[in-house]
C-alpha cells in the first residue's frame, strides 16, 4: 500500500464551465483504487489528462441531482463498458433520487459488463472500501444534498506476527481480526489484541471532507471535526451575497467562516461561479478572511495516509 493519498482536482467552476475552467469534481487515488466525487460533463477528458484509470474507479459520489454534478455520469459509464471494466462500481446518490437515476440509466446505458450498485445516501450512511470509511452529512441546499466525509482507519499499532504464531494464532482471518482490535479464540483460549500489537506504533488515519453545494449550515456536524483536508464550495464573492442566499450557496466569507470553525489542516475552495473571470480575485478575498485558503491548481496534491 502506498503511504500517500492523492487528490486530483478536475475543475472548480459552479453551474456552467468557462473556456478555461471545468466544472467542479475531484478524483482521489488511494491504495491503488480511484474514487470520483461528483461527475459533471467533460469529466472523462479531465481524468485522461491526469492519467487516472477510468476502469479502476471503485466509487462515484454524487452530492446532489443538479446537472453540473452528474451529467457526465452516463458517458463515463459507457466508456467503462467499452473498456471492459470488470469489478463492481458503487454510485452514491441522495435517497430520494436513486430511483430517478435508475430510470435515466435505463434510457442511456445497458448491458454493463460489471456490477453496478447504487447506494442511497442519508446522514446515517456508513460504508467501507477496505480501510477507507465513508459517511455523509446533510447539506443546506435547494434539493436534497449531502457532503461526504472520508476516513482511513487508524492503525492501532504494529502487529507482531511471531508473537501471534507463538500464541497459537494461525495466519489468516484471525490475524485480520486482531489487527481490527478484536479478540479471537484459539482452542477456547482468548487472545487479545494488546497481546500481539505494540501500541507505541499507533497512527492516526487521514480524514477529509467534500462539501458541495450548500448554504450556511445551521449546526456544524461532529463528523467535520478533526479534518486533515476540507474541500468546500465558495460560489460567490461577498458582494454577491444576495445571489448566494437566493441560490443557497456560500460566499467566500461564509466558506472561510466554516473553515475557521472546523480548523482543517488544509482548506481548498471550489465551485466558483463562472461569472468570475479572474480567480485571483476570489483567492484574494478568501485569504483576507482566512489566510490558509487555497484554490487548487492543476497539480497532484499528496497527503500522508497516516499521521
Amino acid at each position: 500500500m502506498s503511504n500517500n493519498i492523492k487528490f486530483y482536482f478536475l475543475g472548480n467552476c459552479g453551474s456552467t464551465p468557462t473556456k478555461n475552467r471545468n466544472l467542479s469534481s475531484l478524483a482521489i487515488n488511494y491504495d491503488g483504487k480511484n474514487y470520483l466525487l461528483d461527475c459533471p460533463e467533460n469529466v472523462q477528458q479531465q481524468l485522461m489528462k491526469k492519467k487516472i484509470s477510468i476502469t479502476k474507479i471503485k466509487g462515484i459520489f454524487i452530492t446532489h441531482f443538479h446537472g453540473d454534478h452528474f451529467f457526465g455520469l452516463f458517458g463515463l459509464l459507457s466508456t467503462m463498458k467499452m473498456n471492459q471494466k470488470e469489478d463492481e462500481l458503487h454510485i452514491f446518490i441522495a435517497k430520494n433520487y436513486a430511483k430517478k437515476l435508475r430510470e435515466i440509466l435505463k434510457l442511456t446505458i445497458y448491458d454493463l459488463p460489471f456490477k453496478l450498485s447504487i447506494i442511497e445516501v442519508d446522514s446515517n450512511l456508513s460504508f467501507c472500501f477496505a480501510d477507507l470509511e465513508v459517511s455523509a452529512i446533510k447539506l443546506n441546499h435547494s434539493i436534497d444534498a449531502y457532503g461526504f466525509v472520508f476516513k482511513i482507519k487508524d492503525k492501532i499499532g504494529r502487529f507482531d506476527k511471531k508473537k501471534a504464531l507463538s500464541l497459537g494464532v494461525p495466519e489468516g482471518p484471525l490475524f485480520s481480526r486482531l489487527q481490527e482490535n478484536k479478540n479471537v479464540f484459539v482452542d477456547n483460549k482468548k487472545i487479545k489484541p494488546e497481546q500481539v500489537i505494540d501500541k507505541r506504533y499507533k497512527k492516526k488515519g487521514f480524514k477529509f471532507a467534500y462539501v458541495l453545494d450548500t448554504a450556511p449550515l445551521k449546526k456544524i456536524p461532529k463528523k467535520l471535526e478533526d479534518l486533515d483536508v476540507l474541500v468546500c464550495e465558495s460560489t460567490f464573492l461577498e458582494k454577491h451575497k444576495e445571489n448566494a442566499k437566493k441560490f443557497m450557496h456560500l460566499t467566500t466569507k461564509q466558506a472561510t467562516e466554516l473553515a475557521k470553525q472546523i480548523r482543517p489542516k488544509t482548506f481548498f475552495i471550489t465551485h466558483i461561479s463562472s461569472r468570475y473571470k479572474e480567480i485571483k480575485d476570489v483567492e484574494k478575498e478568501a485569504k483576507k478572511y482566512f489566510k490558509k485558503t487555497q484554490i487548487p491548481k492543476e497539480e497532484v496534491y499528496c497527503f500522508e495516509c497516516f499521521i
